[in-house]
């Protein structure tokens, strides 16, 4: 089977083009388009559900490699996995065709180890640029994470503080409460003995600077103050 997949980021972009450019080379059984963000997993996409049908000797077309996604990491992994499969691929723009049946095609070994490379190269300097980007909110004074010495509130167990507390004074041992929350003993030893214990932290007076995902405290101010 040779299937032709083509997508396009939003509803207001046309398909057409890269159907036209693969249709004058290839003759295609079956056509998979979609048009989503190449940001979003491949496993998400209807390119995930492809990839998963595609069998040995099957032919995957697409008009260039950027079509499978937006990453290297991303295009690498897809790429690996089509070959795993003996399955052909072929990036018209790119000239890239990759045939696992042909022993000989040492070229096409060779771009796979570029990509598999790149793709290290690419989340090395992802790590990089997160911890630069989180030394410079640092130095401008933007708290990330718990301050200095500040213990922890919100816990694994805190929503059911009430019920164990309750059920731990009418003598329920510490070995059952832990299978019944699915959980350690030392955890909930460890909860009933100083989590539980713990003051909650006073609700926060000045609105938060949303970074990544809020905080419990953050949450609750947002739901308060709505």
């Amino acid at each position: 089977m040779i299937y032709g997949y083509i997508r396009v980021s939003t509803e207001e972009q046309n398909l057409e083009n890269q159907k036209k450019a693969i249709s004058e080379k290839y003759e295609i059984d079956e056509w998979v388009e979609e048009k989503v963000s190449g940001t979003v997993d491949y496993t998400k996409r209807n390119l995930g559900e492809l990839i998963d049908r595609l069998e040995n000797g099957d032919t995957l077309i697409i008009t260039e490699l950027s079509r499978l996604g937006r990453s290297i990491s991303m295009i690498f992994d897809i790429i690996s996995m089509l070959k795993k499969r003996n399955v052909r691929c072929v990036a018209i723009k790119n000239n890239f065709d990759m045939n696992p049946n042909d022993s000989n095609d040492i070229i096409t070994s060779v771009i796979i180890f570029a990509f598999g490379l790149s793709a290290q190269i690419e989340r090395q300097l992802i790590s990089e640029r997160t911890k630069q980007g989180l030394a410079v909110a640092r130095a401008k004074g933007k708290r990330i994470g718990r301050q200095k010495g500040e213990a922890v509130y919100y816990v694994k167990l805190r929503k059911y503080q009430a019920d164990i507390m309750n059920k731990a004074d009418k003598g329920q041992s510490i070995n059952s409460l832990a299978k019944e929350y699915n959980v350690r003993w030392g955890t909930m030893k460890n909860f009933i003995v100083r989590f539980s214990k713990m003051k909650k932290p006073r609700p926060l007076r000045v609105k938060p600077r949303k970074h990544g995902h809020p905080t419990y405290r953050e949450l609750e101010y947002f739901r308060n103050n709505a």
